[in-house]
């Protein structure tokens, strides 16, 4: 599964790892190892609501056009994710439909991309 994922990304241009992504210095990535990443007491990953309110200004909603409030059917996902080293900043995000951002396959987006960004194998 991960080799078809390797080769997935390397067709569509896709940096197949990390170490491929820090010799490009892809200025999505921040943070080269997980202990550099800002998490809050309980651990988990601090966000910057500013970022995601500045790409949104940027790339209305897709579904009603609008820079504000809610896009039914739509989410703001980071391309690099943010748990692999990924900024949170607008540059690293796109709109993606809910259906795909949370499916629960085994080839869903969020494990296909710690394959390919982070190196982590697919269950």
């Amino acid at each position: 599964m991960i080799a078809r994922l390797v080769i997935i990304a390397l067709l569509i241009g896709c940096p197949a790892s990390r170490a491929a992504m820090q010799t490009d210095a892809d200025p999505r990535l921040c943070y080269a190892s997980s202990s550099q990443i800002p998490r809050s007491a309980d651990g988990s990953i601090l966000r910057s609501s500013a970022a995601r309110t500045a790409f949104v200004r940027m790339h209305p909603c897709p579904s009603t056009g609008l820079t504000r409030g809610t896009c039914p059917g739509w989410q703001v996902d980071h391309v690099i994710p943010l748990a692999c080293g990924g900024c949170d900043a607008p540059a690293n995000m796109q709109w993606l439909p809910t259906s795909i951002k949370s499916a629960a396959r085994p080839d869903a987006k969020d494990r296909w991309e710690r394959a390919v960004y982070c190196g982590q194998p697919t269950p």
